[in-house]
């Protein structure tokens, strides 16, 4: 798949605390996306790294953000990975129609 015939993708995330006392972020629809940390914080800076860095080994490249959304389940947070040649394009489009 490449990032031209991609669409945008939520990636849910769940956050659990590990014995350590750190938190680990996996998601149950990104294989392989597994980030420790020690804080929120930290995680909300580490995970669209992860993510994008995941959609890369692939060959598409994202955008990654966190939706806001004031319903999700606990512990669930979901982000979004947008193909970046879409984002480009919406971009170069408003700079020449304004």
């Amino acid at each position: 798949m490449t990032s031209t015939t991609m669409k945008a993708k939520i990636v849910r995330v769940e956050v659990e605390k590990g014995k350590a006392g750190l938190l680990y972020a996996t998601s149950p629809d990104l294989k392989g996306l597994l980030v420790a940390e020690p804080t929120l914080d930290a995680l909300d800076i580490s995970i669209p790294t992860a993510i994008t860095d995941l959609y890369a080994a692939c060959g598409v490249h994202v955008v990654v953000t966190k939706v806001e959304e004031d319903d999700h389940k606990e512990g669930i947070t979901p982000w979004v990975a947008f193909p970046f040649e879409i984002a480009r394009r919406a971009i170069e489009a408003e700079r020449v129609h304004g």
